[in-house]
């Protein structure tokens, strides 16, 4: 057997005969790599790129290595649910899914193959390329809003490749292993104790009705129609990579299969589940979500529908408020106005109740919850009355 990733170490040149293994299978040929060179050696997972010194005339000039991370008391283990597999073959299963759905302009890295046992993926090297969060930081509008709709687009346009085969992606998931269904987004049995603690926070009582829209949203979410997808789940702007084929992603270590919209509200929602949180002029989210439905419609025809596709931003956009409900976002920003890359804790929930609200309200959907979160908005700002409101991303100021 071979090594293990923990046996390895971080060393990338200890990692080269796995890699080289699996470009020979995949491009049918000898190959020989140079020593390597870590790219991100976290802890959650090591990050590679090895150059190639001999190998079949079609294997690009250099390739990415992805390894599981680990520690001493979680360890990497392929049969466990829990740990650091689910998440390397949450990623595994995702790129090989979109790699096999073809298309001029992927979505992601193309999928080169793995090894279950060492805990490794291969992958193509998307050069070095720009981080969107970069393009938001700097100073130039025009730029940040360009790329912006460049990753509604790719959005969009990964949506409408998976809308209608996510069997598939569950059987190449499921061969790898088992899934940890609470470290997924699926599940949702969180969203009605979620929702109780935050109204419970900002001393609100429930709207009547809130409990039956939490049933309907938990049903929405459960079975997505024709909107359900593979999902990256996290397209955080440095997960997301400007090329000249245009904005792609990566890190999938979440993916899997849900809806669609809960990729296409990051800019609505001003990007979730991200460090890099500020505010944006009003016209760039619905210009990307105009590019995004643009998109998504090719493959999902009921997009084009506005009060399904509407429905479907507002059951989103109630999911991520909700999981800033949970656990410590709640309870730090309760607590202290603690920070987080480049917004606090409290400026998070400022900028995003009022969101939700008034998008329930224009869907006309889930408008008992819509009303609660319009009363837990004005509760927060009376709660916090002397916090500055969170400021434009430096791009637009």
């Amino acid at each position: 057997m071979q090594e293990t990733a923990a046996e390895m170490g971080r060393a990338p040149d200890a990692l080269r005969p796995v890699v080289e293994t699996i470009l020979g299978k995949r491009f049918g040929g000898a190959v020989r790599l140079d020593p390597g060179a870590a790219l991100d050696p976290g802890r959650r997972a090591q990050v590679y790129r090895f150059t190639v010194l001999e190998g079949p005339a079609d294997l690009p000039a250099t390739v990415i290595a992805k390894r599981a991370g680990g520690t001493a008391g979680e360890p990497y283990d392929p049969d466990r649910p829990t740990g650091p597999a689910w998440g390397l073959f949450n990623e595994w299963a995702g790129l090989q899914f979109l790699d096999a759905l073809g298309g001029d302009r992927p979505p992601a890295a193309r999928f080169y193959g793995g090894d279950r046992e060492a805990g490794v993926v291969v992958l193509e090297d998307m050069g070095a390329g720009q981080h969107l969060h970069t393009f938001v930081l700097g100073s130039d509008p025009a730029a940040a809003e360009a790329a912006l709709i460049g990753l509604a687009t790719t959005l969009g346009r990964m949506h409408a490749l998976g809308a209608g085969k996510t069997d598939e992606y569950r059987r190449l998931r499921d061969a790898l292993g088992p899934a940890n269904p609470e470290a997924t987004l699926g599940g949702y049995d969180w969203l009605a104790p979620a929702f109780e603690g935050l109204a419970a926070a900002f001393g609100i009582p429930p709207a009547p009705g809130a409990a039956g829209d939490l049933a309907a949203l938990r049903a929405a979410l459960w079975d997505p129609g024709p909107f359900l997808t593979y999902i990256h789940g996290d397209p955080c702007l440095d997960n997301c990579l400007q090329t000249p084929a245009g904005v792609r992603l990566f890190d999938f270590e979440v993916g899997g299969t849900g809806l669609a919209l809960i990729d296409a509200v990051y800019g609505r929602m001003r990007f979730p589940s991200c460090w890099c949180v500020g505010q944006l002029p009003a016209s760039v989210p619905a210009r990307m979500e105009a590019a995004y439905r643009a998109e998504l419609v090719r493959g999902c025809p009921a997009a084009t529908d506005d009060t399904l596709f509407y429905h479907a931003v507002a059951a989103a956009c109630v999911f991520w408020v909700l999981r800033m409900g949970q656990g410590k976002q709640l309870t730090g920003a309760l607590e202290s106005d603690y920070e987080w890359g480049i917004a606090t804790g409290r400026q998070r929930f400022l900028l995003r109740l009022p969101i939700v609200a008034q998008t329930l309200r224009e869907a006309g959907y889930l408008e008992a919850l819509g009303d609660s979160f319009a009363l837990m908005a004005d509760a927060a700002a009376r709660l916090w009355p002397d916090l500055a409101p969170l400021p434009d991303y430096p791009a637009f100021q």
